[in-house]
Parts: C-alpha cells; structure tokens; sequence
C-alpha cells in the first residue's frame, strides 16, 4: 500500500524524502480505522475504498500547507463513516441482524 499512496500523492519512487512521514501516517491512520469501528478484515484485504481512505489521511497530514488538511479529514472521515458500514467476520452489520 505504502508504494501506491506514494504513486497516488505524485511523489516519485525515488524520493524517500517522506518515506517515515508516510510510513508513520499509514500506521496512525491504520489505528484510526480500528478505533472508528472499521472492521479489521476490511482495513487488512486492503481494498481500494482502505488505500482511498489512506491517501486521504496522509494527503491531510503531509507537508507544510495547511490550507486544505480540513477539507482531506472531513473527506477521510466521510470514507471511514461508510467503512464502519461493513459487515464484522460473522456477517452481520448494523441493523440487518434484526431482520
């Protein structure tokens, strides 16, 4: 994941300028998931709405302009919203157990 946040932040392979920053954001960003409630199996398959959320914190967090991390958070936190939706390991989410 690391190699395409950095592809995806139009940052070249090799500039490791931001490697620590980044790697220290994912694992931020990764606890920030779980304690939001997103099921684990969903942030550890790594799909493509878990790498958008990524980019977005790290996006929201690298650098020194600060003129935008607002409008990257709220935009991470409407993506982790709609990850917390996800059904647990037994398949069930929210309401639909009552059903």
């Amino acid at each position: 994941m690391f190699n395409l946040i950095k592809k995806r932040l139009g940052i070249a392979e090799n500039v490791t300028v931001y490697d620590d920053d980044i790697r220290s954001y994912l694992s931020d960003c990764e606890q920030d998931m779980l304690d939001s409630g997103v099921p684990e199996k969903t942030i550890y398959n790594q799909d493509d709405r878990v790498v958008t959320a990524a980019t977005l914190y790290v996006k929201a967090n690298l650098g020194n302009d600060r003129t935008d991390t607002d409008r990257y958070m709220e935009l991470y936190r409407q993506k982790v919203f709609r990850l917390t939706l996800d059904p647990e390991e037994d398949g069930v989410c929210g309401m639909a157990a009552s059903y």
